[in-house]
């Protein structure tokens, strides 16, 4: 048997089939509760929420008509109607399931280590041009001046590849 890390073993739950759909109580997260409950409550629920949304996507036939509008940030209110995500990988995983149809960026998200929106913003470009991906309406919310005209650059440059 060989070790997997968590994102490992998140990764391969999450490419399982889903026929039925399964429920939020189905999730990795809510199966895991030692190690979700070490996220803290709240972020727990979040993750689970997070797991529930990327195993519908994935189910639908037509995972576009769920019109995700993701907003990835670690402090500010999530405006109603859109779906929170504290973490690049987060956006990430719902930006593959084809379900997102705007995302709205912030730069600095506590934890340089684990990522930036920045991030997001290379993978959207890489995965448009190698992969012809569609990408989602994208803005950039993010208080960081210079960050803030990276990511924009950024996406002027994934919008003249389209």
């Amino acid at each position: 048997m060989t070790n997997k890390t968590q994102k490992q073993l998140i990764d391969d739950y999450l490419k399982e089939p889903t026929n039925p759909p399964l429920g939020k109580e189905d999730s990795f997260w809510a199966n895991v509760v030692p190690v979700g409950r070490e996220f803290g409550s709240k972020d727990y629920e979040r993750l689970v929420e997070h797991d529930h949304l990327v195993r519908t996507a994935r189910t639908l036939s037509d995972p576009a008509s769920l019109a995700l509008r993701v907003f990835l940030d670690d402090e500010r209110i999530t405006p109603e109607g859109w779906v929170r995500v504290c973490w690049p990988n987060e956006a990430i995983d719902l930006l593959e399931t084809n379900a997102v149809a705007e995302i709205s960026l912030d730069h600095d998200l506590g934890n340089d280590e684990r990522g930036t929106g920045y991030d997001v913003v290379v993978w959207i470009e890489e995965a448009v041009a190698l992969h012809g991906f569609k990408p989602p309406k994208m803005a950039v919310h993010s208080a960081n001046s210079s960050a803030r005209e990276k990511m924009e650059a950024g996406i002027r440059v994934i919008e003249g590849l389209l």
